[in-house]
């Protein structure tokens, strides 16, 4: 059962404007920062982890610029996975964190969706949606041939990978920070 090295995505241009991304194609490419981080955690994986067999990537392209530059420095090629997606986050993609919603912000909106995992955001996909497709994708993963994966995905993966909430029972799932191009390792044989 290989052990699986979870990598968000480096800074994008919709980070750095505080934009909601989620799926949106138009989130952008990474800045300059974005690959200088990329390239960081690249260097930090080849040193920590010299057993990675594979890189498997988000389909969006923050996450497939990452893993590309992870790929250049492990000589390792890059397969995409729209499972490992950041959430659908429907019609709130492309605002602004900051801008006005009801009687809050579009941040309030997103913190709510992960203290009530169960509500979706008109035409996007719940907590819960996100938790399901994220573990089903990790369990394929850790089920596979191999030592060391590399799984370049997003936040949201990344919260729902980690969380000892279940979303499923309605258990509100806490939305921790994870860094832009954080490595997280997880190991599917001490869980589930």
């Amino acid at each position: 059962m290989p052990v699986l090295h979870l990598v968000r995505h480096g800074e994008s241009e919709w980070n750095l404007a505080g934009r909601v991304q989620g799926q949106s194609a138009e989130a952008g490419s990474l800045t300059a920062r974005g690959l200088r981080q990329a390239a960081q955690a690249a260097r930090l994986l080849a040193e920590r982890y010299p057993d990675i067999d594979a890189i498997f990537s988000s389909d969006l392209p923050r996450a497939r610029e990452t893993a590309e530059v992870i790929a250049s420095v492990l000589g390792l090629p890059v397969r995409t996975d729209p499972c490992l997606r950041e959430q659908h986050l429907g019609c709130l993609e492309g605002r602004r964190f900051a801008d006005p919603l009801g009687e809050g912000t579009v941040q309030d909106a997103v913190e709510r969706l992960w203290r009530e995992p169960w509500r979706r955001p008109g035409d996007g996909e719940s907590i819960t949606d996100l938790y399901e497709r994220v573990h089903a994708t990790l369990d394929r993963y850790a089920a596979g041939p191999g030592r060391e994966v590399v799984l370049v995905a997003h936040g949201g993966p990344v919260r729902v990978a980690t969380t000892s909430a279940d979303p499923r029972r309605r258990e509100p799932v806490p939305r921790v920070t994870v860094g832009n191009a954080t490595v997280t390792t997880v190991d599917r044989s001490r869980c589930c």
